[in-house]
């Protein structure tokens, strides 16, 4: 009786070591939504503030920022615009070509730590396509 407790506990103990080996090696593959990003042809820079927001900085500084809340599908980031930061002005102007609750989505891919938006979709699509797609370098802390 007691060996096979032991031989079930073995068994279960292995299933676990392949488990984790199998979901390291997934995340490894998955693309990297942490830290920030920084256009190379622009000023744009996107940041993955914390979980579930994203933060785009279309001059790439604090004078204006698009907070989103976004979710990874499929190698798809899909985003929803929630708030606006930066001066009342400007936020005003914003909201009006791209108002709170509009929703859109890119492919991200990072390969040897350059990552690629593309294949912009969505509401107000055109006018973020033209600011977004590009290939981004990860922000040095």
């Amino acid at each position: 009786m007691m060996w096979k407790v032991l031989n079930y506990v073995a068994v279960l103990a292995c299933g676990a070591l392949v488990a984790g080996s199998l979901s390291a090696a997934d995340d490894k593959d998955k693309p990297a939504l942490s830290g920030a990003w920084v256009q190379q042809e622009g000023e744009v820079k996107i940041e993955f503030a914390g979980k579930g927001v994203m933060k785009l900085y279309p001059h790439g500084n604090k004078a204006f920022v698009v907070v989103c809340e976004y979710a990874l599908e499929k190698g798809r980031v899909k985003a929803k615009i929630t708030d606006f930061e930066g001066k009342e002005e400007v936020k005003e102007k914003a909201k009006e070509k791209l108002p709170e609750g509009s929703k859109f989505s890119f492919r991200w891919k990072v390969e040897d730590g350059v990552a690629t938006v593309d294949d912009v979709k969505g509401d107000k699509a055109e006018l973020l396509k033209s600011h977004l797609e590009g290939k981004y370098d990860r922000k040095k802390k």
